[in-house]
């Protein structure tokens, strides 16, 4: 594939920067047998979901990653991988069909469910199926309408039964044999291995499904899965207790055991970590300063580099942020270099545009136009018929309300009522109901972030900004864009179809549905005794999480 070429010569820049400081976990120290092999994490708070249809939270997918494996994976370079699959399907190895219309995977043999059953190619038809089925509505759905009838099941909500039953026999996914999956496709896609390799289409039992119902499956003991753990105990917003499959096919996991904590003020956690009840812990971003200076953390500092960036979201369904003057204003009136200087000590990288470094498409220049700017900031918004600040529709921003996300909010408040003149009233919620009002659409003005889930600009623009997109927290919607992404998939022209999405995210950020404001690195600390910690710019929530079936726990 020719942007997997492109992506690795561009993340190589990031690869030799990801540790930073790197935490003493790499360094030789006795292990012993009768260390107990636990490794203790904290998620921050409840996942949203472990449905991995339905996930789409970081969180989420810190666990799900532990408990699942698909066909594909990938390496922390962000090259591909199989799991389940035999082989990575190409057209040299006949799994992508010269036109490139059909992608065949052949699957292990061997690889079994965590009660023994053994898992099969109809597995993954159901779970694909599924995910764009009607009735979920799930959030990556959108990832999979270029497979045959994918879009129109998704789309038949008010259809009949029997039209939808229909309708779910046509999609373009089959099982010749149990080891064989074969996948027809609209149009030729460069970037469906990389959607394949996601979470959002790992296999599900159905009858476990049927048995349970979508929203009890995956309560233990009723979460059969297929990865190195299990999960043996679900204590709603205390933790999540994960164990080894005894039924795993691959190799076994070093740890016996792995706790996930939802302690959701990261104060509190951190003082968790400093007492040995945590192994790794996010430093607040209040704190950043005094642990990237205190000497004594040294050899347990772990920042690195994310694929990801973080930005002001406007509903753009809802006044005043249904005008695209009052949204560029707020753009303008945000001190960039202030939020890195005083909130992060230093710790990330300024930005306006949305695609980050070490992506295909990265430009540095993209949305130079939001620059802080107060006074640009004031004309904008006087254009749009508020020379006077005070008369704009009250404005409330939305977040949760842990401790990191408090600081940046006050942060914000602040910026808009000096730069801007304009009163933010702060809306805290606890971290659950924010996420489920997130994905309703039900806010006004909050903080969206994006972590890369495959290397491609596809990622970064399709679903998140198409009309209707899965992931379009904004709400935003323009038919010239939807068209410009629409070429963008499904050209085979590396060249063209990057100099598409350019096109597409200088015509999104001059709509700016979105205010981008910074690339973030993750910045944790790591007790010197978890070894084989293997943290990298593809990370769901914590460092290295994609692999802790790889890591240990040394005698201390």
């Amino acid at each position: 594939m020719k942007g997997r070429t492109v992506f690795l010569s561009l993340l190589a820049i990031v690869i030799a920067m990801v540790l930073i400081l790197a935490p003493a976990c790499s360094s030789k120290t006795t292990t012993s047998a009768s260390t107990p092999q636990v490794l203790r994490a904290n998620l921050g708070s409840e996942p949203d979901t472990l449905d991995p249809n339905q996930a789409a939270w970081a969180q989420d997918l810190t666990v799900i990653g532990q408990c699942f494996e698909g066909l594909l994976s990938f390496k922390t370079d962000g090259t591909l991988q199989p799991d389940i699959a035999t082989v990575v399907p190409s057209t040299s190895n006949g799994g992508i069909s010269s036109d490139g219309l059909t992608i065949t995977f052949h699957l292990k043999n061997n690889v079994t469910w965590s009660d023994g059953t053994a898992l099969t190619a109809n597995d993954f038809v159901y779970s694909i199926k599924r995910e764009v089925s009607p009735s979920l509505a799930c959030p990556y759905a959108s990832f999979y309408f270029n497979i045959v009838g994918a879009q129109a099941y998704y789309s038949s909500a008010s259809d009949t039964s029997d039209q939808q039953a229909a309708l779910a026999a046509a999609v373009g996914v089959s099982a010749p044999d149990n080891y064989t999956l074969v996948i027809k496709l609209v149009a030729p896609q460069e970037t469906i291995l990389d959607c394949m390799a996601l979470w959002a289409v790992d296999p599900i039992r159905s009858d476990i499904v049927a048995k349970y119902g979508d929203n009890n499956w995956t309560a233990p003991p009723n979460y059969i899965c297929d990865g190195p753990y299990i999960l043996t105990t679900w204590t709603h917003q205390t933790e999540l207790v994960l164990k080894p499959n005894p039924n795993y096919w691959g190799t076994k996991p070093k740890l016996q055991e792995i706790d996930f904590m939802e302690i959701t003020d990261a104060n509190a956690a951190l003082a968790a970590y400093q007492n040995n009840q945590l192994d790794i812990v996010a430093v607040p971003e209040g704190d950043y300063k005094t642990y990237l200076n205190d000497s004594s953390y040294a050899n347990q500092r772990l920042l690195v580099n994310q694929l990801a960036t973080f930005a002001l979201e406007f509903n753009c369904t809802q006044a005043p942020f249904d005008n695209a003057l009052v949204r560029q204003a707020f753009a303008c009136a945000v001190d960039r270099n202030a939020f890195i200087t005083d909130v992060q000590a230093g710790v990330g990288k300024v930005t306006t545009g949305w695609i980050p470094p070490g992506m295909p498409g990265y430009d540095a220049s993209a949305g130079s136009q939001y620059d802080f700017n107060p006074t640009k900031a004031k004309q904008l918004l006087a254009q749009a018929g508020y020379s006077d600040p005070s008369k704009l529709p009250a404005v409330t921003y939305t977040y949760a309300n842990t401790t990191d996300q408090t600081t940046l909010a006050e942060f914000l408040q602040g910026q808009l009522q000096t730069n801007l003149g304009i009163t933010v009233t702060l809306n805290p919620e606890e971290t659950n109901t924010y996420q489920s009002n997130i994905n309703a659409g039900d806010f006004q003005l909050s903080w969206f972030g994006w972590i890369a889930d495959y290397p491609d600009p596809d990622d970064w623009l399709l679903s998140e900004f198409t009309t209707g997109g899965g992931v379009n927290q904004t709400h935003y919607s323009n038919p010239s864009f939807d068209a410009l992404a629409k070429q963008a998939e499904s050209d085979l022209d590396n060249t063209t179809r990057l100099s598409d999405w350019d096109k597409a995210q200088t015509m999104m950020l001059a709509d700016a549905p979105i205010a981008p404001i910074y690339n973030s690195e993750g910045f944790s600390l790591v007790k010197p005794w978890v070894k084989g910690l293997d943290a990298s710019t593809i990370d769901y929530s914590l460092p290295g999480d994609r692999f802790y079936d790889q890591v240990s726990i040394a005698a201390h």
